[in-house]
């Protein structure tokens, strides 16, 4: 299959990494005991998702006092081709990570807040969308998480996605992820199996597949830069929860072919916390 300069092209090599999920006590998204309403409980580091102030997702509802529709680009933004990048099922979601220390890479994709740079250190995907605006809610979300790298403050870009039936070029790698996975018998979620029990490993070594360019340009326009914007002050929306990151969820969705829509779901499954209330604040 011949690729456009906007889409992903993949590689048919298939690499063993090591988890990008975060290590610690194991949560879900069922309704299980390990799933978001229980979270708080779950480890002492998880205890902000059961306590905090300012948790995420939200219902981003105009006129709210704790959200902010800027109508101005950001200060800067630099969104240059990430090459090598390596895309998978974590355990909770697709994401897709690279070596992001590498020197010539530093402030290659980046956003900048407040006289702050936050550099571009993975993006991953949510089905359905995890915020809603107005109470609606888009059929899945994409995920871009910048960090500042002297604080470690985070900054989140996030973009609806709505199916369409036309498939979109930007995320054509997610369909052929998909089959690979089919291909490989891997089965869902890129699980490695111990060899002698034959059961999946969790949280050990998990399959991922390398894309060899990521071009954001075609995203970058079909967003207007990220323009307009949802504003506010939220968390993590995985545990442990942390508070204190800067969301920026654009307002208008963008969308994503039936068929790419069916394969995220197929390699996920449904991955969304419910939403947050916020607290009334008092004028």
């Amino acid at each position: 299959m011949k690729f456009l300069t906007a889409t992903l092209a993949i590689t048919a090599a298939v690499v063993s990494m090591v988890s990008a999920a975060a290590p610690g006590t194991h949560w879900t998204y069922g309704q299980d005991n390990a799933g978001p309403q229980h979270w708080g409980t779950l480890d002492p580091l998880y205890g902000t998702c059961g306590t905090g102030h300012e948790q995420s997702p939200i219902d981003i509802v105009v006129g709210a006092p704790y959200v902010h529709l800027q109508r101005k680009t950001f200060t800067a933004l630099t969104y240059k081709p990430l090459h090598n990048v390596y895309c998978g099922y974590n355990g909770h979601a697709v994401q897709c990570d690279w070596n992001s220390t590498v020197p010539s890479a530093a402030h290659a994709q980046s956003i900048q807040i407040k006289h702050k740079v936050y550099d571009l250190i993975q993006f991953h995907f949510h089905s359905p969308s995890e915020h809603r605006i107005n109470n609606h809610f888009a059929d899945a979300e994409l995920h871009l998480v910048h960090q500042h790298k002297a604080s470690g403050a985070l900054a989140v870009v996030g973009i609806l996605l709505e199916v369409q039936e036309k498939a979109n070029p930007f995320f054509e790698w997610i369909t052929a992820l998909d089959k690979k996975v089919d291909m490989a018998e891997k089965g869902h979620g890129f699980l490695v199996k111990d060899e002698k029990s034959g059961a999946e490993v969790q949280g050990k070594e998990q399959i991922k597949y390398m894309v060899r360019k990521v071009d954001f340009q075609p995203l970058i326009k079909a967003t207007q830069a990220f323009t307009p914007r949802w504003e506010y002050e939220g968390s993590l929306t995985t545990p442990p929860c942390t508070e204190g990151v800067a969301w920026n969820v654009v307002q208008t969705s963008i969308g994503l072919g039936l068929q790419q829509f069916n394969a995220l779901v197929d390699l996920e499954g449904f991955n969304a916390r419910f939403l947050q209330d916020r607290p009334e604040v008092k004028q």
